[in-house]
């Protein structure tokens, strides 16, 4: 028994450390300025490193709450599956994006921004899963998109 014990730990130790960032993360805002009371585009790419997979479900999100004098109001993009994955599609990897579309959004630019470069908060969600290892876990980033105001 002890034996085993040993031959298991030596077995778990082996396994790669979970990647510290699972994903790159490309943000674009267009237009670049944008003019107070107006929108601006938010184009958000997420690309996972080699050796890692972004789960379908639960879907990827990314949040962006109203931020006095400069956000509007609350906005939400989100894409994936709102189901869970049946047994064969996890079996199959069909839970996995092959590619991952961009998630895009409006931000409603304050009519009373003041001019200048901002960070706007957000926050981006998403599951997913290490191929050699098969460790899963969720990732919850804080994210600050770039703003330019005229």
């Amino acid at each position: 028994m002890i034996v085993l014990a040993v031959a298991l730990g030596g077995v778990v130790a082996s396994d790669p450390a979970p990647p510290k960032e699972p994903a790159t993360i490309d943000i674009s805002v267009e237009p670049r300025p944008v003019a107070p009371g107006q929108a601006a585009r938010v184009r958000l790419q997420l690309q996972p490193v080699e050796g890692v997979k972004i789960n379908r479900y639960p879907k990827i999100k990314l949040e962006v709450p109203a931020q006095e004098g400069l956000v509007a109001s609350d906005v939400r993009a989100e894409i994936g599956s709102d189901q869970p994955p049946a047994p064969e599609a996890l079996e199959s990897g069909k839970n996995y994006f092959k590619t991952v579309d961009p998630l895009e959004l409006e931000l409603s630019v304050a009519s009373g921004a003041t001019s200048g470069k901002h960070e706007v908060d957000a926050k981006l969600t998403y599951f997913y899963c290490v191929t050699k290892s098969g460790f899963c876990a969720p990732a919850r980033i804080p994210i600050k998109i770039p703003v330019a105001v005229r």
